[in-house]
């Protein structure tokens, strides 16, 4: 069996890797037996082992995660034709079953031959009409046929066929994905092909199976079905939480970060900075989860992130504030120093930077490194995405805003408990520290969401891993 995997498949930056007996391991630094040189790939994300009978993937504890047919896996078998994900690059999973070719075909192949396909004409029941390709020398061009009535002799026949009627209605499709409509026919093997089903020597394509060179059909360019934009998207920020196992994620997630508060904040003080570290990371590590399964165009909540690398996520988080907030927090401090700073500027100040904060948390968390957050990034970003990056940092400002009257109104609540002997005020101040939590993490994930969003539907503005 030949395997590989195809990289950004179906897109023109396809790349393939060929997996070979033995173990490969995967991953965005170079010492890897194969580098996937994207911010949302971990250094050694994943190691795959082939062997006679079988491909294993093991994920090697990879930050954004390992996903099999959009399932987070630690360790799965790979099946032909299965999706797989890394962070949020796209992959394809193939195998085939190499044939041995003759040594006359493979020494001359024949020259391929387009094959035109006629073009619908819109308006009514018409016949379609025939647009043959731009004749550049003598030699014949053949007219499309059905695969079982192509044969050696009719291929190299002058008189035109009457195309059969799978052609005319341009519905030829790949043999392996009946949904990809085929770019290329095998003369021996009578079947079509998509772009991901062929073998490229220089710049020909070739027949998996047989090794014969393909005929290129040309296909017309169907009009993209417009996708909807940042703003159409926007109502369905508010109904994502709960979409699949969202509303069990969100329970899970309310209970971890609670026990964070109340663990921090007890008698375990000694405990309080290291714990409030786990806490920041894990949660910056929960908001990047978001909006990299946002950016990979998935519409359920992702698994909760593993507690591997939570250090390093507090660091972000933490670098990313003060990038940030830097310039008010020194006015402050400039102010106690004896500076007369008056407060206008410092809620000038302010009110930049929360502007400013939207965008370079979606810089970080895309590009998983702080220094994604500095001017040179965040500002041109902003300025090619103004009204679309406007809404959502107001959006945003004003569900931050509710998180934070919230949060105040759960500590008195809190204060209410540990303070009366009363049972039914001690269970009502539970239930509604308990519903806050619930609510808290809600408005935290919609947040994510919008920012994911907005990467999902700009990003090709946006430009930031363009190659």
């Amino acid at each position: 069996m030949n395997y590989r995997l195809v990289v950004n498949p179906g897109t023109p930056q396809a790349w393939e890797i060929l997996l070979k007996p033995g173990v490969h391991r995967i991953g965005r630094n170079d010492d890897n037996d194969f580098t996937i040189g994207h911010a949302s790939v971990s250094g050694t994300h994943c190691e795959i082992t082939v062997s006679d009978n079988q491909v294993l993937l093991k994920d090697l504890g990879s930050t954004n995660g390992t996903f099999v047919n959009r399932s987070r896996v630690s360790e799965a078998i790979l099946q032909s034709g299965q999706h797989v994900q890394f962070g949020v690059v796209d992959l394809t999973f193939e195998s085939t079953v190499p044939t041995a070719v003759s040594p006359t075909a493979a020494a001359t192949p024949p020259i391929p031959i387009p094959i035109p396909v006629p073009v619908p004409v819109p308006g009514g029941n018409r016949p379609p009409a025939f647009i043959p390709p731009p004749v550049r020398s003598s030699t014949p061009i053949l007219t499309a046929q059905a695969p079982d009535e192509l044969t050696d002799e009719n291929a190299t026949a002058l008189p035109p066929a009457e195309p059969s009627p799978t052609l005319a209605a341009g519905n030829a499709v790949c043999k392996s994905h009946p949904k990809t409509p085929a770019r290329f026919l095998c003369n021996r093997c009578h079947k079509y092909f998509c772009d991901l089903c062929v073998t490229t020597r220089g710049p020909g394509k070739f027949c998996r199976s047989c090794g014969q060179a393909l005929t290129p059909l040309h296909v017309p360019v169907a009009r993209p079905v417009a996708e909807k934009g940042f703003f159409a998207r926007l109502p369905e920020a508010a109904i994502y939480p709960f979409k699949g196992s969202g509303a069990l994620i969100l329970a899970v997630a309310a209970i971890i970060f609670a026990l964070f508060d109340a663990v921090a904040g007890g008698w375990l003080f000694i405990f309080y900075f290291v714990l409030g570290f786990v806490a920041i990371g894990y949660l910056f590590s929960f908001m990047q989860n978001i909006i990299h399964a946002t950016a990979a165009g998935e519409d359920e909540m992702p698994d909760l992130p593993g507690f591997d690398g939570v250090f390093a996520a507090c660091f972000r988080f933490i670098g990313l504030s003060l990038l940030c907030y830097g310039p008010p927090i020194a006015l402050e401090l400039a102010n106690l120093w004896g500076a007369e700073i008056s407060g206008g500027i410092i809620l000038a100040a302010k009110i930049l930077c929360n502007l400013y904060f939207p965008m370079a948390l979606l810089a970080v968390a895309m590009k998983d490194n702080v220094l994604a957050a500095n001017p040179l990034v965040v500002v041109p970003a902003i300025l090619k995405v103004p009204g679309e990056y406007l809404v959502a940092a107001i959006l945003l400002t004003a569900i931050f805003a509710l998180r934070e009257l919230g949060d105040e109104y759960s500590k008195h609540m809190g204060s209410v408990a540990f303070s009366t002997r009363r049972m039914d005020r001690l269970f009502t101040s539970f239930g509604v520290r308990a519903l806050w939590s619930f609510a808290s993490i809600y408005l935290l994930v919609v947040n994510m969401r919008i920012l994911g969003l907005l990467y999902l539907t700009k990003k090709h503005r946006l430009g930031w891993f363009a190659r």
